[in-house]
């Protein structure tokens, strides 16, 4: 009788372990596939503006440094699953990011904005396949910081596609991904202010909106508002205020 009761203790603080540690796995999992939604979007955004403008070598450095961060995530990944669709995903994921290292031996190449937005899709499809993938369910806490994130990513996204639009102003493709994304934004906005900020968060908010509300001017008609740089500085701002707020509801989980 002891040792069965010995065996059964065992057994579950064994069963315990196992599960707390599938759990970490699943968190890191979640926190990698994310972060690599807004690098995919945010090196092209960057790459675009550098092609558009050869001069903005702080772009150009910017698209390096997101690819070291790519490289960081799918170690992430590699470790954390062992998914069999997951690693063929990540197997994919790497590839591209190969495809994206080679367009830069030769960044103004005028073949290589359409490459590099392919490219960029790519991450973003098996990023969001890997996250779908997984069994893990975020707490409510968890649900608002995925959407501040998520609006990050749309920023990027949607300044990626203005910027291409500038580039190739009569690609339909293009600008139906924009509107898409802009409506994806309203929908993110509308759910963050459900939740109950303090007055000092509140003010986050509305440096958001009010800057979205701007933006949102410019990107409804980019053939005639080619402001790239006022463009890039409003969606800066917009960023730095969602990263406030992500990093507020990261400590309260």
């Amino acid at each position: 009788m002891r040792k069965l009761f010995i065996y059964t203790i065992l057994t579950f603080i064994f069963s315990s372990s196992i599960n707390a540690s599938s759990l970490r796995n699943q968190i890191y999992l979640l926190e990698a596939s994310e972060n690599i939604r807004m690098i995919s979007q945010e090196i092209v955004k960057n790459y675009l503006y550098y092609y558009y403008n050869h001069e903005k070598k702080k772009e150009k450095e910017a698209i390096y440094n997101g690819i070291k961060l790519l490289d960081a995530q799918f170690r992430i990944i590699a470790k954390s699953t062992k998914d069999e669709d997951s690693k063929d995903i990540l197997t994919f994921l790497d590839y591209s990011k190969d495809k994206i290292e080679k367009i830069l031996l030769d960044p103004f190449n005028k073949d290589n904005p359409a490459l590099m937005i392919d490219y960029s899709e790519v991450l973003l499809e098996g990023a969001e396949t890997i996250s779908k993938n997984l069994k893990y369910k975020p707490s409510d806490e968890e649900k608002i910081l995925i959407k501040m994130k998520d609006i990050s990513f749309l920023i990027d996204r949607v300044i990626k596609y203005y910027m291409a639009l500038l580039i190739e102003p009569d690609n339909i493709s293009y600008q139906d991904m924009l509107n898409s994304s802009m409506k994806d934004m309203e929908k993110d906005l509308n759910y963050i202010n459900t939740y109950n900020y303090s007055p000092e968060n509140i003010s986050h908010i509305i440096n958001i909106e009010r800057n979205w509300s701007v933006l949102n001017s410019f990107l409804e008609d980019v053939k005639e508002s080619r402001v790239p740089n006022i463009v890039l500085l409003i969606s800066s701002e917009v960023k730095k205020n969602a990263k406030i707020l992500e990093n507020y509801h990261r400590k309260n989980q």
